[in-house]
This record gives structure tokens, C-alpha cells and sequence, in this order.
């Protein structure tokens, strides 16, 4: 059996079944003997339970390479706690890891709601939140505060790279309209306007044909699709993320929708999760970004990165995994630099902290801005294309674009 082959079927089975992995995980240290202990919320039942099973195998990797590096790496306790994707779960789960587990810290969320609500307790509580898995940039404009920090790429980061690209192929193929249909919940809102906004912030000059929102686990995107073909945009932009974002594909790719306008997704479009399901109902050229890829960087750290995960699951890495590795790594490294442990301390050396990650390309180091509390990181923006390597994909991302923070870390000023 191939290794693309175990791979989405051990995939498929963890994402439809409905069993409870469990209510609760813990992993790393003992915790009578633990330095930090950490409280992370993420699904492990249900539709969405792949992604809290990357998170705990994501960081289950980082507090391996934590013991192997460094022999004065703190000794972490990590409690996962299933949200059941549910947002109401999220203040009951948030007072049981405060008050039962004591812990130091929170981590999470893949959902943005649940990641908002989460983030307003950190504030009432004064409890160090690391953000990791979902995509609103609210937590780090509107409600910023000091005890919450980003640990992935956000809307606002992901938009203005893929408005970058936009500008750059405006003056290769003349593109004069666009379209875009998303989910009709803050998540697809949100991408949109940051599109727009970093769009006209670079000066360039488009017009909206169509703006379509779409319910949540939509089984048939049929009506959107022949509203966007009959007047298609040069480039359709598109917001969903998940099922709903193979399902569009499958469905617009089955219409002859992709033939008739080129097609973008700048957030999760390109990672793992939708590349492994829709295989070869991904034509050529459509233009996809994500957190995390499986053959980018290419470098000898994400390829260890992506090979020991699958060593560990018999499954490749959705970007969640990504992002839950950085959270051990950050608050190890943090906890390392500081030197009375005290967790308000640590909230001010994680302001500026450099980190080195498998999703780092080579000579670029991750750096958590002081000011809004974001990771800089390096966003690849590619191309579909037919993969020689059946193995891994039968379509891979080609022909990238790198995007790096416009900003730069303090001591290299």
C-alpha cells in the first residue's frame, strides 16, 4: 500500500468518524514534575477531530526535539481538551484547565469564534494565550491585548501577501475583474475585506464583478456556480477552507467553471488536507497558498518535519500540526530566555522572539512582532501542477511566489 494511499484513508477515517478520541489528552512530562503546563483546546470528535489530531502529534514532535536539543529545555505538561469544534464549549473548557489543571498557559483554537472567546478570558484572567490554528486577525487588531500572541499566519498576513501576488500578475496577464465566494460566517467575511484593503492599499486597480457567501457543510454549490459562469471574473477568489473548499472545487471543476476563470485561494487552499482529497480533480494552474506545505520549503528541516510526522501517524500534516509545533517551541525557547520562569516575564520575551521552524525557507528565522503580537513568517504562494511523485500528491504546488514580512525584526534594523 502506498504511502498516499494509507495516508488518506487513515485521514478519512479520523475525519468522518464520530467517536471520541477522547475528552482530554495529556502529553509530555509527569506533571508533579512539569516546569509549564499547558492548556490547549482543539476538536478530537467529530467532522473536525483530524485537526486537534494534528495539533496533539504536532506537538508531541516539538517536545521530542525540545528533550534532544537541549538539555535545559523546560519539562512541559500538555493537556488537549476537545472543543467538539462547539464555540459554548470554550468558557466551561477554558475554567476546567485554569482551575483543575492549573495551568500556565492556553494554546489553540482552530476556530476563530472559539479563538475570540478564549482570548477574552486570557485578558479577564490574565493568562498567557497562544494563538494557533485559526485564521482572525481581530485577536491581534481590535482586541489585541498583551496576554495574546498569534502563532500562525492570520487573515490580514495571508490577504496582503496574496494581494502581492495579484499585483505582480496584473502585469503579466491584464486581469481586470474579480469574484469571490467564501463561507457566510466571520472567517470568509473577514478574508475578503483584507483583500480588498490590502489591494487598495498597493494601488492596484480592479473591479468586483460578484460577492457570494455560502452556508457552512453546503452539499451542493450548484447555484453559485452558474451565477459566477454567467458572467465570469478574470480571477475568482475564494474564501472556504475544509470540505466545503473540495467540494467547491470538485463541483466548479465538474461545471467547466476552472476553465473559464482562473481560480485563488491565499489562506488554506494549498495545504494537505485539500490537495490529498481532491487529487486529480485539481487542474493546472490554479493558484493556492497555506500555513505549512509538504514540499516547501524545501529543505532538509521540513522534510524531517514531514516524514517524521508520518513516520508517527501513517498520515502527512495538515498545516495544523505546523502550528501547534510552534506553540511548544515558543514557549520552551521563551521559557529558556527568561530568567525568574515568572509567565509575565515570559509574555515580554516572546515580544520579539526569534524561533527557527521547519516552515522557515533557509535564512529566515520566525520572529513574534512586539507591537501586534504576530509571527513574521515567509508566505509561499504557488501554482497546481501534475506531481512526478505519485507517492506524496498527484498534484503538488509549483512555480512559487515567496512573500516576506514587509516589516523586519528589531536587532536587524
Amino acid at each position: 500500500m502506498s504511502r498516499l494511499f494509507q495516508g488518506i484513508v487513515c485521514s478519512l477515517t479520523l475525519l468522518l468518524s464520530s467517536v471520541s478520541f477522547a475528552e482530554e489528552v495529556m502529553i509530555g512530562a509527569d506533571p508533579a514534575e512539569a516546569d509549564l503546563k499547558l492548556g490547549c483546546m482543539y476538536p478530537l470528535s467529530g467532522s473536525s477531530a483530524l485537526w486537534g489530531r494534528d495539533a496533539v502529534a504536532g506537538m508531541e514532535l516539538a517536545l521530542a526535539d525540545i528533550a534532544i536539543t537541549n538539555e535545559k529545555a523546560p519539562k512541559i505538561t500538555a493537556y488537549i481538551s476537545d472543543t467538539m469544534g462547539k464555540a459554548y464549549r470554550s468558557r466551561e473548557i477554558t475554567q476546567q484547565l485554569l482551575t483543575n489543571k492549573k495551568v500556565d498557559a492556553l494554546c489553540g483554537v482552530v476556530n476563530s469564534a472559539i479563538a475570540l472567546e478564549t482570548s477574552r478570558i486570557a485578558k479577564q484572567q490574565q493568562i498567557l494565550f497562544l494563538g494557533a490554528g485559526h485564521s482572525t486577525s481581530r485577536t491581534t487588531e481590535e482586541e489585541l491585548h498583551p496576554w495574546y500572541f498569534h502563532l500562525n499566519n492570520d487573515a490580514s498576513q495571508s490577504m496582503m501577501a496574496g494581494a502581492r501576488y495579484l499585483k505582480e500578475l496584473q502585469q503579466f496577464e491584464d486581469w481586470k475583474t474579480l469574484s469571490y465566494i467564501g463561507p457566510d460566517y466571520e472567517y470568509g467575511h473577514q478574508l475578503w475585506q483584507k483583500l480588498t484593503d490590502s489591494l487598495d492599499q498597493l494601488g492596484v486597480k480592479y473591479r468586483i464583478k460578484n460577492e457570494f457567501y455560502s452556508l457552512h457543510n453546503e452539499n451542493s454549490y450548484e447555484t453559485y456556480i452558474k451565477a459566477i459562469a454567467s458572467n465570469p471574473p478574470d480571477i475568482l477568489i475564494n474564501g472556504h477552507w475544509t470540505q466545503d473548499l473540495v467540494r467547491f472545487v470538485e463541483q466548479a471543476n465538474n461545471a467547466g467553471l476552472l476553465e473559464q476563470t482562473r481560480f485563488a485561494n491565499f489562506d488554506t487552499g494549498g495545504g494537505y488536507f485539500a490537495l490529498s482529497r481532491l487529487q486529480d480533480n485539481l487542474p493546472d494552474g490554479l493558484i493556492l497558498s497555506a500555513r505549512h506545505h509538504i514540499n516547501w520549503p524545501e529543505t532538509e528541516e521540513n522534510q524531517q518535519f514531514v516524514d517524521r510526522f508520518y513516520q508517527q501517524n501513517h498520515r502527512l500534516p495538515t498545516f495544523v500540526a505546523q502550528d501547534a509545533y510552534t506553540v511548544i517551541i515558543a514557549l520552551a525557547e521563551a521559557w529558556q530566555q527568561t530568567p525568574d520562569k515568572n509567565m509575565a516575564s515570559i509574555r515580554y520575551t516572546l515580544e520579539g522572539l526569534q524561533l527557527s521552524l521547519p516552515e522557515d525557507p533557509k535564512g529566515f528565522q520566525s520572529w513574534i512582532d512586539p507591537l501586534s503580537h504576530k509571527i513574521m513568517q515567509v508566505q509561499a504562494i504557488g501554482v497546481t501542477a501534475r506531481s512526478k511523485d505519485q507517492e506524496s500528491l498527484a498534484v503538488q504546488l509549483k512555480n512559487w511566489k515567496l512573500y516576506y514580512p514587509e516589516r523586519k525584526p528589531l536587532n536587524d534594523r
